[in-house]
């Protein structure tokens, strides 16, 4: 009996515990970041600045649209296409049937690509300063709005 009630506490106790605690976690995914850029778009380019720091690259694109170019890499160790212009393409290839559900929300599309070391995001801004659409392509990931 004492081994009994020895087992509960050390074993069953601590799983059930631990399995409980993880109901309501998740992990990071494309959708969770198409539905990230998606907050910025009709935003002040300032404001996506503010948070995000300045874009690595910065080019005129269609229509007197400027565009905002962030990448961030996996690690120190992972070739930035930002340091090589020849990677930098834009409007990005995105080919919609590769996407997966909910990467494309609203004015995101995104693309998830694991075999990236990479995650390249463009933000459009218009004339007057707002943003007018996001692309991204990559491993592009982060966490889902709750409730969705």
């Amino acid at each position: 009996m004492r081994r009994f009630k020895m087992l509960v506490y050390l074993v069953v106790l601590p799983v059930a515990l631990l399995s409980s605690g993880c109901v309501g976690m998740s992990l990071p995914t494309g959708k969770g970041y198409s539905e990230l850029c998606q907050t910025y778009v009709g935003r002040d380019g300032g404001e996506l600045i503010d948070s995000w720091g300045q874009p690595g690259r910065t080019f005129d694109g269609q229509e007197n649209k400027k565009v905002f170019v962030y990448v961030e890499t996996k690690d120190e160790f992972s070739l930035n296409p930002l340091a090589h212009s020849a990677l930098i393409e834009y409007p990005p290839l995105i080919d919609p049937r590769k996407s997966r559900p909910g990467e494309k929300t609203g004015k995101v599309t995104g693309q998830s690509v694991s075999s990236m070391d990479y995650c390249i995001t463009y933000f459009e801004v218009g004339q007057d300063n707002k943003i007018v659409r996001a692309l991204w392509k990559g491993d592009c990931k982060s966490l889902e709005k709750e409730g969705r």
